[in-house]
């Protein structure tokens, strides 16, 4: 007896081969379409026994199930009918249909379903972009290829976008044929600085116009920061004599923003002649003082950064001015302006009032001889500069202002001055006398030439292999090893009474000339070049760290010695020069920020020698240092260094090899 469960069992048996035998799929799907593509679908309808109804196919996508073929059919048992369809993926016919689907034929009870396949709208791009630094009006050719998720070319659009944040900078369209495009944009001459994303996009349009498949690429590019124009700015562009000219040059990008870096700044007069020329960086200073008598006229200034010149003019101002001074019973008027002098200048004597018509010319003096009936008078003189007075006692007949007479003859009237003469007079013939004329009347004009020598400050004392920056020039590109001395009480040293500061130059530039280097004085610094044109070799890294520590012991024995102190600062640099040596001259151009960059140095120095990273690799055989890190620059600091004199053979090899190696 059969159980109500075996019953079940039978019947499922029996049912449900017959409902998924009738319905054959002839070929299963391909595994990814895109939209546009046709879907071929080929069904075989064999029944066992009488059909007839509605034939049907549904897409089924993510639950979403959508008709799209739909037909009357009649088939007797035994027979076989083949169904040919196409299912278009059209969005009008699947909608939004996407993603991982399958196809479920039926007829009544009888269906069959086919494997899962995939339909998309994605684009895949690839670009030959492997560049990602541009510069402002540069031209970007983009070329790629473009296919669809189901490997198929793509034929449509491509646009190329640069953008910024949430704003399309710029943009440039093209078209994919068979899966190839190229695009061709230039970018902004005052495109700011900075990243940007540029972005491919792609897409195929149906005979509608409605967009199909679609897709983009994403690469991060950046644009570069390039040195567009050069700004002059004077503090002020009109300046009186005896005050400071200050001037600096800015060094503007592509949309105005300002750069730093270095530039050469020179001064020339109304003559074309060159009165300051001087490397420092943009945004930094220059102070030149414009002496009390210059000549009105207008000035010159050219800046030179980058390759980009720039040239701009001030004016020296018209200045009428006098210096009042009262002298025993005189007045002397001194002109201080650049111009005459052509005023009328009261002289109070008392309760009298005298005005006096006084022209000189540029730096012209003249004195001017007050008279009184005799007694103390309050002696006031007034102009336009100003008030000057004094208590002056006064002889003669009348309140009176004249000229004094110059010459011997006005001697007269100050017997203290003749009193001077002959003492000093006396002196000499005292000294010819117990000597010896010639032997001690010049031995001492001698001693007085000698010392008036040794008083001379660094402005008198010049180098004997002096050396000449040059803004453009023809020569020879050079490795170049640089001593740099920074004097940070340059003023304070060279006013100082005692322990002038030209014997201690002249000591030092003496040392460095002597190991054939060239000297270079700008402000407060002193170069030391030790190019291979002069010295005759490429090695002269030793040579420098010799004549370094020369000079620090120099100065360190002055400031043992005297009271004013000397505050300074020793660099050792290496990096490259173009040099040009004639028979007279040497004259250079540091190349990059090589000259900056060892005045940055020497000014960080306390009273010791700092080096760069180049030349500091150099000698790490030679010396002991510890590295430092100061506003963005590596430095190091010597501790000690090797007995010269003990090691004098290493040296020699050592130089020795290091030309061998160049």
């Amino acid at each position: 007896m059969v159980t109500k469960r075996g019953f079940i069992l039978l019947v499922l048996l029996l049912v449900l081969p017959l409902a998924s035998a009738n319905v054959i799929i002839n070929q299963q799907p391909q595994g990814v379409y895109n939209l546009g593509d046709i879907i071929p679908v080929s069904v075989t309808f064999k029944p066992t026994q009488d059909v007839s109804g509605v034939f049907n196919m549904d897409l089924i996508c993510a639950g979403n199930q959508i008709n799209f073929y739909k037909n009357g059919m009649s088939v007797a048992a035994g027979d076989e009918r083949r169904i040919e369809a196409s299912l278009v993926l059209l969005k009008e016919i699947i909608g939004n249909s996407l993603g991982t689907c399958k196809i479920k034929a039926y007829l009544g009870s009888d269906f069959v379903i086919t494997n899962d396949f995939v339909i998309s709208d994605i684009i895949i791009i690839q670009s030959n972009l492997s560049k990602i630094e541009f510069v402002p009006s540069e031209n970007m050719l983009v070329k790629g290829n473009a296919v669809k998720e189901n490997q198929d070319a793509v034929n449509g659009y491509v646009e190329l976008s640069i953008i910024d944040g949430n704003n399309t900078v710029l943009s440039q369209s093209g078209t994919i044929n068979n899966g190839i495009f190229s695009v061709n944009i230039t970018l902004p001459k005052d495109i700011k600085s900075g990243n940007y994303l540029l972005r491919l996009s792609a897409h195929e349009e149906d005979l509608s116009g409605t967009i199909t498949n679609n897709g983009f690429l994403d690469k991060s590019i950046f644009v570069k920061q390039v040195p567009a124009s050069l700004e002059i700015v004077f503090e002020q562009a009109e300046i009186l004599p005896g005050e400071t000219l200050r001037v600096k040059a800015i060094l503007h990008d592509q949309t105005g923003v300002s750069i730093l870096s270095e530039t050469f700044l020179t001064i020339k007069n109304s003559n074309g002649k060159i009165l300051e020329q001087i490397e420092l960086a943009t945004e930094e200073f220059l102070e030149f003082s414009i002496v009390y008598n210059e000549l009105p006229s207008e000035w010159k200034v050219v800046a030179v950064s980058n390759k980009l010149t720039s040239e701009s003019t001030f004016n020296i101002l018209e200045k009428e001015a006098a210096d009042m001074e009262i002298v025993n019973k005189t007045v002397l008027i001194t002109n201080t302006g650049n111009i005459p002098y052509n005023k009328t200048v009261l002289i109070k004597v008392g309760n009298s009032s005298l005005n006096l018509d006084v022209y000189l010319k540029v730096g012209e003096s003249q004195r001017w001889l007050l008279t009184a009936p005799d007694g103390d008078y309050d002696v006031e003189v007034v102009s336009d500069s100003g008030t000057t007075s004094a208590t002056v006692a006064l002889t003669g007949n009348a309140i009176d202002v004249r000229k004094a007479a110059a010459g011997v003859g006005s001697l007269t009237k100050f017997p203290i001055v003749w009193i001077f003469i002959i003492l000093v007079l006396g002196f000499v013939a005292f000294i010819v006398f117990k000597r010896g004329y010639q032997k001690s009347f010049i031995g001492y004009i001698s001693s007085g030439i000698q010392k008036r020598r040794e008083g001379r400050d660094i402005a008198d004392y010049n180098p004997r292999s002096k050396a000449e920056m040059a803004l453009s020039i023809k020569g020879d590109k050079q490795e170049t090893s640089m001593v740099t001395l920074k004097v940070k009480n340059m003023a304070a040293v060279k006013n100082a009474k005692e322990g002038g500061a030209s014997e201690i130059l002249k000591k030092i530039i003496d040392t460095a000339e002597d190991h054939k280097a060239a000297t270079y004085e700008n402000q407060d610094n002193i170069f030391f070049i030790f190019a291979p044109t002069r010295t005759k070799t490429f090695a002269n890294e030793a040579t420098a760290l010799k004549v370094a520590r020369q000079i620090k012991e120099v100065l360190e024995d002055h400031n043992k010695l005297f009271k004013q102190k000397v505050d300074f600062g020793i660099s050792m640099n290496q990096g490259e020069i173009i040099a040009k040596q004639d028979s007279d001259s040497f004259k250079f151009m540091g190349l990059g920020n090589f000259m900056t960059q060892s005045k940055k140095i020497a000014s960080l120095a306390e009273s010791d020698i700092l080096m760069g990273e180049r030349i500091a690799d150099r000698l790490k055989a030679m010396v002991k240092a510890e590295k430092h890190r100061h506003d963005g620059i590596d430095t190091y600091l010597i501790k000690s260094i090797k007995d010269t004199e003990k090691h004098e053979k290493f040296l020699r090899g050592f130089m020795k090899r290091q030309g061998e190696e160049k």
